[in-house]
């Protein structure tokens, strides 16, 4: 048995309370070197009078390229758990416990692990409706034009060809128009990216956190919106940009009138007086962009004022959450405050936080309830797009991510496939519509919340930014109604079946460029194979009785035997018992 290969850690991401009386308790191992892991728990405070322990097979929920994790979770009544493992492989029984190894159970305290007294408060809990939230984004400057009032001056043709500083006119009002439209395609969470006020068209340099940017509307139009998608059933959650703010936001804009003598000067990090715009200026930024400049959370006065703007659109127009720009270059404890001062606002509204990489420190229960996945994107635009790795890797990528998260935030990740920060999907797969079509089947049948970028679902294609965020293909020749249809079949089987939004993931088939994973809720089995190959390819699974795929409806009887698929390239199929 490899122990180097062992880990656990105490009141972490690998023991933690799932609610007043669930605790899950994790062990990772080297892949493939134990064939059983035992769970033995018992109450700390009557071990010495009763001696009583209570004993868990552990499952194997993942496992990546390195290692396999195995989980328990143990209803309990005890005022503190004292607990240790038992491993078990061809040549040996191990016990660990308290970081130790022996081969003999643990008899007292030094010897076991102790999960304190599992608080109420520290209970990682995120929005009920976090994992079935299906998640389309609009870049709002380029969805749809809905009051050519608002129009600003020079605002191009829609479908001609954009650069940074194009303006093509997408509204508020344009986003109102378009809400049958998303309710029939099956959406229910609209993420805005920043409406507030400014002088480019994404946003992003905020000049006035009150105020909606007049090009898109007033406050009137975003409670109308908020009001008219709550109507359908639709949750609506926008940008908070709070890393950095613009040039022409007032504080910043003091700084540069009145230099040293600026009361905000301690709202940025100035190097250097006189301040001067420019690239690589002589204050901190946003990735050196001088109209960017970067706001000093840890001023107790930025805090408040960023705080404040976030309560403020939730009680005033009743957005259901924020998504956060830049968060990882945040410090952790103003989104700890960020957090309890949001949920005291409003329970249920979600914090989602834009981090490209391992999210585990933001991921803790203390401040976000999820994070754009990239590692997913990364995952199947290799897989799919790129076709640079195998089914074999696809997995261990995805058992990765099973692993590494706490259970609320691994089903309330936003798995997206492109953003308005990437190429489109379908670019980076070589305009290939069916490529994009099994890209949005993992990502409608694998743990999380899928993420749509608008107009991936009819077709729509562009490289790097500017060109990933063209104007919205609403003229029907322009569109992939196949794709679209794809689209909204597998949002509809998705939110049928339980098994796919709140079920157990696990690969189980990874041969003949095929991928295979079971999602699995209570005695709700739902199996998924894609075929990632340019073939025709022919697998044979096993079936106790007869299958119904879900996207097609064809019936495969069973028989007692196994079950003989066709599964043309580049598609999957949905099984479920019939």
């Amino acid at each position: 048995m490899i122990k180097e290969a062992v880990y656990h850690e105490i009141d972490s991401d690998y023991a933690y309370a799932l609610s007043k009386r669930e605790l899950l308790v994790k062990l990772r191992t080297k892949k493939d070197d134990v064939k059983k892991v035992n769970l033995v728990y018992l109450d700390k405070y009557k071990y010495g009078r009763t001696k009583e322990s209570f004993w868990l097979e552990m499952k194997k929920v993942a496992s990546d390229l390195l290692f396999d994790y195995y989980e328990a979770i143990v209803e309990v009544n005890m005022i503190s758990v004292w607990y240790y493992f038992q491993l078990i492989d061809e040549n040996e029984t191990l016990y660990y416990g308290n970081y130790k190894f022996t081969t003999r159970q643990p008899e007292d305290g030094p010897d076991v692990f102790i999960m304190p007294t599992m608080a109420e408060k520290d209970i990682f809990v995120t929005p009920d409706w976090a994992s079935e939230a299906i998640v389309y984004q609009i870049f709002p400057e380029r969805f749809c034009n809905g009051d050519p009032s608002l129009n600003p001056e020079g605002i191009q043709e829609w479908y001609s060809k954009i650069n940074h500083r194009s303006m093509l006119g997408g509204d508020l009002p344009g986003i109102i128009s378009k809400l049958d439209y998303l309710e029939d395609l099956g959406i229910n969470t609209i993420y805005l990216t920043p409406i507030f006020e400014s002088g480019s068209n994404h946003k992003y340099n905020t000049y006035d956190y009150f105020k909606i940017d007049p090009q898109f509307g007033t406050m009137d139009t975003l409670k109308e919106l908020v009001q008219k998608a709550h109507s359908r059933g639709m949750k609506v959650v926008l940008d908070a940009v709070f890393n950095h703010c613009g040039t022409d936001f007032p504080a910043f804009k003091d700084v540069l009138e009145k230099g040293e003598e600026s009361q905000y000067k301690h709202w940025f990090d100035i190097r250097k007086f006189p301040v001067e715009v420019k690239e690589n200026p002589n204050y901190s930024t946003f990735a050196y962009h001088g109209g960017m400049p970067k706001l000093m959370t840890k001023n107790k006065e930025v805090k408040d004022y960023l705080i404040s703007i976030a309560t403020y659109w939730i009680k005033e127009a009743d957005i259901d959450g924020w998504r956060l720009d830049v968060a990882d270059e945040i410090d952790h404890d103003f989104w700890r405050d960020f957090r309890e001062a949001v949920k005291e606002v409003k329970e249920d509204a979600i914090i989602v936080g834009e981090v490209w990489y391992d999210s585990t420190s933001w991921l803790k229960g203390d401040q976000f309830d999820s994070v754009m996945n990239y590692d997913f994107n990364n995952a199947v635009g290799e897989f799919v797009a790129g076709e640079s790795i195998s089914p074999k890797v696809l997995g261990e990528r995805l058992g990765f991510l099973r692993g590494l998260y706490k259970i609320p935030a691994y089903k309330a990740l936003w798995n997206l496939i492109d953003s308005h920060d990437t190429s489109r999907f379908l670019h980076k797969a070589g305009e290939n519509p069916d490529k994009l079509k099994l890209a949005a089947f993992l990502q409608l049948t694998t743990p999380g919340a899928p993420f749509i970028y608008y107009g991936d679902e009819v077709g729509m294609t562009g490289g790097a930014d500017p060109d990933c965020r063209r104007g919205m293909l609403w003229d029907e020749e322009r569109q992939n109604k196949e794709v679209f249809e794809h689209y909204k079949k597998l949002i509809s089987i998705r939110k049928q079946n339980k098994a796919l939004y709140d079920g157990d993931f696990k690969t189980i088939y990874t041969d003949d460029n095929v991928y295979g994973f079971r999602r699995e809720y209570d005695m709700d089995i739902i199996d998924a194979y894609v075929n990632n190959a340019n073939e025709e390819v022919v697998i044979k699974i096993e079936a106790n009785t007869n299958l119904v795929d879900l996207l097609s409806g064809q019936l495969f009887e069973s028989n007692g035997e196994k079950v003989q698929v066709r599964l043309v390239p580049k598609q999957g199929v949905i099984f479920k018992m019939a």
